[in-house]
């Protein structure tokens, strides 16, 4: 599934953010906080994972050029030492410049293994690619995370905004 990603100023559609959903043949659709900690624990997250990368880029290989494409990465991906090729192979294979991709991670990438998750993070970002923080505020929502690592985006859990007006 794709969520779509607006820009306030213009009111149009600037990118997507993929969203895995298991479509069983008795339950229908499961939501992604039911089979994902058990892709992690069993380890499945990984090929999952790919397969996310590689037809969430084949996909927006077929929308305009100035759309994005917004991955969710687990802290397991992060690690994998072939998450870089796997996704320089779908840019290029699909012909969607690097720029055009978003990587979002959760604040317990930057808890887990920091400074490993860093330097991964730093060689995505020179090979063009943006890295979003997602759910700032969800985990232990320390500002220091936000030194740490030069975001292209920060998303702000609902939680913090929900009552901005009030």
């Amino acid at each position: 599934h794709y969520q779509p990603l607006m820009n306030v100023k213009s009111a149009s559609v600037a990118g997507f953010e993929a969203l895995v959903r298991w479509h069983h043949p008795e339950r229908g659709i499961i939501m992604p906080n039911s089979f994902i900690p058990i892709a992690e624990e069993t380890g499945l997250i990984v090929s999952l994972g790919e397969w996310v990368i590689r037809k969430a880029i084949a996909d927006a290989a077929k929308w305009p050029d100035h759309i994005t494409i917004s991955i969710n990465l687990s802290p397991v991906q992060v690690r994998s030492p072939v998450l870089l090729g796997i996704l320089m192979h779908a840019a290029a294979s699909n012909c969607v410049a690097p720029e055009r991709i978003c990587l979002e991670i959760t604040e317990s990438v930057l808890m887990q293994d920091s400074e490993a998750n860093i330097q991964a993070l730093h060689r995505l970002r020179d090979f063009g690619m943006q890295i979003s923080l997602d759910d700032f505020g969800t985990g232990y929502s320390s500002l220091n995370y936000l030194r740490t690592f030069p975001f292209s985006k920060v998303k702000i859990d609902r939680c913090f905004v929900s009552e901005i007006e009030e």
